[in-house]
């Protein structure tokens, strides 16, 4: 048990309470809880996310320019021991609201002018956070455009991609993920929360 609890974010890209995604990120906050963890369950639908308007280079000491519930969203990623992203795929990639909120933290790895005069993107933190991607889609469509979305999303935010939770189905039933999946997503939970970080100089 550490003395302060370690923080999962769930970012939640499915408009739907109850939907699979739904689901299995409920499970994945209740395993890292179990083990003495933090979680908050991000959803993206619910939330107040303009879009990124790419202001450019040095545009703030701190985050986005723009205020709205991204505040929030910044402060629990800076904090953050573990981020799970989940989401519907459609069209390829991830839902809407969640890609809105994909968009906004361009800022967490912003481009900057440094002391020569050029420019590049530096991160704010040290990419040490573990993360995974959770999704369900058709067996007729694939998910792998969509996790090398969020993979890159997870990069730029501080973040080393670990797994892939899918659930593939014929179906069209809300909620319709089997018990182990939900089983598998609660020892997700509990394995990122329980897990060191990754050092800092990792590749």
């Amino acid at each position: 048990m550490h003395a302060t609890p370690r923080l999962l974010v769930a970012l939640d890209g499915s408009p739907l309470e109850g939907s699979s995604v739904h689901r299995m990120l409920s499970a994945v906050c209740a395993g890292a809880r179990e083990v003495g963890g933090e979680a908050v369950h991000v959803r993206a639908h619910c939330r107040v996310i303009q879009p990124c308007i790419a202001c450019g280079p040095d545009a703030t000491p701190g985050y986005c320019v723009l205020r709205d519930d991204m505040d929030e969203v910044y402060a629990l990623l800076e904090r953050a021991h573990a981020v799970v992203v989940g989401s519907p795929v459609y069209f390829d990639t991830v839902s809407g609201p969640l890609k809105l909120l994909i968009d906004r933290c361009n800022c967490i790895t912003p481009l900057v002018t440094l002391a020569d005069g050029t420019q590049d993107c530096v991160p704010r933190w040290p990419r040490t956070r573990r993360a995974a991607f959770v999704t369900a889609c058709s067996d007729r469509h694939r998910h792998d455009l969509a996790e090398r979305s969020v993979r890159g999303f997870l990069k730029w935010v501080g973040a080393r991609w670990e797994e892939t939770l899918a659930w593939v189905h014929a179906d069209n039933a809300l909620g319709s993920v089997p018990q182990a999946h939900l089983a598998r997503a609660h020892a997700l939970g509990a394995r990122l929360v329980q897990s060191e970080p990754h050092p800092a100089d990792a590749p």
